[in-house]
């Protein structure tokens, strides 16, 4: 006779999620999403996978950063705007832009000002802080004024910026201050150690930035471009230009066709080529974009193409180069009911085969910065202080947990 059958049945295993498998697993299955943004979009859908991400993937991205949109600082000091770039339908970078807070609703407590907007992060000063804001994960750290830097909450006094860092995690924040005796002093944070450090002042030769509104005199206001800090002093010949590096100041020629009164910003290329974007108008209703590259200290060849057809009817004049960054240019328009209108185009294209339009939108004359979607993303984290780094920490956690929610 043969054996009966066992009549019980076989125990089901449990199921596989995506939750049960290992970081490495996970890592591996982060690295084949087609996107950058596709990636942050899983990543912050809760603290493991952001975990991962940040730990094993980070090294691996090699996309491009996309430019999402541009936050716009008005002078009266309101709450920046966000507006969103011209863009091909992708659920990925709508649902990054939904589930973060790009309308700045948690900054509310404060009259912020917009500084610098680089690496992912918004840098804003107030009366009484300074404030790193990341819009994507909704989490923010308040950073004291240096206590060098005397009356730091003053307006016109210091110029910001977030230079890049060493390593992808961290930032930094370097301020240029103008003193009273016509010199100027950088004092830089480092999120690494929370702490700044004051660097001694300039020799006499080089002149502070122009103190004065930002937005009636851009072309005199300091410019970030790659590695160094541009600007331009009133009867100046030469661009003051400072290495964030070695903090060492020089001297830079200005282009030889560069008026003193020209509309222009000075920038970097999408491969870190620094540049100058300037546009004038030689006939009515023609407008030509000029460009010029930094080669070793000198500036290259000028090229000119004509954006004419960027300009509406009712234009009646172009206002300025508003911004260079990455390689993507912004320019403003003047039309007839004083409101502005804002056009943004790649600046490789327009050398190349023409003009292409990444955003167009109007609003109020402001400081407009360009928003990139940056990975691996700098951590909002106090170093030294267990009670902010624990208010950071909590304000990711419940970004994640809130972006995990509304995917669902």
């Amino acid at each position: 006779m043969g054996t009966p059958r066992s009549h019980k049945r076989p125990r089901q295993s449990e199921p596989t999620t995506l939750m049960s498998l290992g970081d490495d697993m996970l890592a591996e299955i982060l690295r084949r999403l087609p996107s950058l943004p596709s990636l942050a979009r899983a990543a912050f859908a809760c603290p493991r996978l952001r975990n991962v991400a940040f730990s094993s993937v980070s090294n691996r991205i090699i996309s491009p950063a996309p430019l999402l949109g541009y936050f716009i600082s008005v002078v009266d000091g309101d709450i920046p705007s966000f507006h969103r770039a011209l863009l091909r339908a992708n659920s990925d970078v709508a649902a990054i832009v939904r589930c973060g807070d790009f309308h700045l609703a948690g900054l509310e407590d404060y009259e912020w000002r917009l500084m610098d907007c680089r690496h992912g992060l918004l840098l804003l000063t107030s009366d009484r802080s300074m404030a790193v804001f990341d819009p994507v994960s909704s989490s923010r750290l308040h950073i004291p004024y240096c206590m060098n830097m005397g009356n730091a909450g003053g307006k016109s006094s210091f110029h910001c910026f977030l230079p890049a860092c060493g390593d992808a995690t961290s930032f930094r924040v370097l301020c240029l201050q103008s003193t009273g005796g016509g010199r100027v002093r950088p004092h830089v944070y480092n999120s690494c150690t929370g702490e700044w450090f004051s660097h001694s002042l300039a020799s006499k030769g080089f002149r502070p930035p122009r103190r004065g509104d930002q937005h009636m005199f851009q072309h005199y206001m300091p410019m970030l471009a790659g590695e160094r800090i541009y600007w331009r002093t009133t009867n100046a010949e030469m661009f003051t230009s400072l290495d964030v590096g070695s903090m060492e100041f020089s001297h830079v020629p200005i282009p030889d066709k560069l008026g003193r009164y020209s509309s222009y910003a000075l920038g970097d290329t999408d491969d870190g080529t620094t540049c100058i974007v300037d546009v004038s108008t030689r006939t009515s209703y023609r407008l030509y974009i000029r460009v010029w590259f930094l080669v070793g200290s000198s500036w290259g060849q000028e090229w000119r193409v004509d954006a004419s057809h960027l300009l509406a009817d009712d234009c009646i004049s172009v206002a300025k180069v508003c911004n260079v960054t990455a390689g993507i240019v912004l320019l403003s328009t003047g039309y007839k009911h004083k409101a502005l209108r804002y056009i943004a185009f790649s600046l490789k294209d327009a050398l190349r085969e023409g003009i292409t339009k990444l955003a167009d939108f109007f609003t109020s004359s402001g400081w407009v910065q360009p928003y990139f979607m940056a990975w691996p993303r700098p951590r909002l984290k106090a170093a030294g202080s267990t009670e902010n780094a624990s208010i950071c920490e909590s304000e990711q956690e419940t970004a994640a947990g809130s972006n995990s929610k509304k995917q669902v």
